[in-house]
């Protein structure tokens, strides 16, 4: 860390790794957005929600599974340096993409007419268990699995 504060210097090389992220992004949601359409129409708009969704939250974990691969990369060979020499920029995006992710979820409930269920969803602790596939009472104060 540097006493003083020093903008982003923006290069060409910063330039043409935010094109080449931003491309691959759109490409990969669109080719999943037009495959699964093709494959399997939305019957309805809750539907084509739930396919924004899938596109969405599967880009923003591929790129969050790169992103933290980066750092050993660039330590067992000096060509992934460049990449983490921008991970930043990596970062910031699928944060963005992470974000309409989140909403689009928030969407999908309203659709259902649904936004009150959300709070529940949130704290209902026994359906967790149930999607993990373990069955019996979870004590969030001594963090017990029975």
């Amino acid at each position: 860390m540097s006493v003083g504060f020093r903008a982003v210097q923006w290069n060409r090389a910063k330039l043409v790794y935010d094109g080449i992220l931003l491309a691959g992004v759109v490409l990969y949601i669109a080719s999943y957005l037009v495959l699964t359409h093709w494959l399997e129409p939305p019957k309805d708009l809750l539907a084509a929600v739930d396919l924004r969704i899938r596109a969405f939250g599967s880009c923003a974990f591929i790129m969050l599974t790169i992103i933290l691969c980066i750092g050993p990369l660039a330590r067992l060979d000096r060509r992934f340096l460049p990449l983490l020499y921008n991970r930043r920029h990596f970062g910031v995006l699928t944060f963005f993409i992470a974000a309409f992710h989140a909403w689009s979820m928030v969407e999908w409930f309203a659709v259902q007419n649904a936004l009150p269920n959300l709070v529940q969803e949130f704290t209902d602790w026994p359906n967790y268990l149930k999607f993990i596939g373990r069955v019996g009472v979870f004590s969030i104060g001594d963090m017990i699995l029975f």
